[in-house]
């Protein structure tokens, strides 16, 4: 597959990736990594994206706060235990039919028709959401990209947020078996 990303973003990725590494074997907490993660991807587009990854719970019903650093809080606070289903915005329909979820203007999106006020009211115009999977095919979370415009996911979008989600599923499986052993 010919890459989409140029060379010097794929080189950042890379470097992000070893970053993450690093704080994971330095015994960084889950959320610091996945705050970091969050940051260095948003620095990474010049796009204006704000993305959040938020975490299954255990009853894999619910989603909850991993990271959003720059959303804001009031945001992060109203959506933090929501429960996943079939029209629950973005995330909470990637995770609950385990595809990706493209919602290019949240204001007349049906999937949003619950939840489109609050993220209006925060000026987020499009979200599109991708389950993180853990190495057995579960999900384990998902991964948002935010804007607050009307806009689809470029080609380039898409392999960051494929390179992302993999990181992001590592730092959480690390963690968790950490948590475990």
């Amino acid at each position: 597959m010919p890459t989409r990303l140029p060379d010097d973003k794929r080189t950042a990725v890379t470097r992000a990736q070893e970053h993450i590494r690093n704080l994971l074997a330095s015994g960084a907490s889950l959320h610091e990594t996945l705050d970091e993660l969050v940051r260095m991807v948003e620095e990474l587009t010049s796009s204006g994206m704000l993305a959040s990854i938020l975490l299954l719970d255990e009853d894999g019903r619910h989603l909850r706060h991993g990271a959003a650093p720059t959303l804001p809080p009031a945001y992060n606070a109203a959506i933090d235990g929501i429960e996943i289903g079939p029209e629950v915005g973005s995330c909470g329909t990637a995770a609950f039919y385990d595809h990706d979820v493209v919602v290019y203007d949240i204001a007349t999106n049906p999937l949003w028709a619950n939840f489109k006020d609050l993220a209006l009211q925060h000026g987020l115009r499009a979200c599109w959401s991708t389950p993180i999977h853990g190495r057995d095919g579960k999900v384990l979370g998902t991964f948002a990209n935010y804007y607050r415009v009307v806009r689809d996911p470029s080609p380039a979008d898409r392999e960051l947020t494929d390179l992302i989600t993999r990181t992001a599923a590592s730092a959480i499986e690390h963690t968790r078996g950490a948590l475990t052993a």
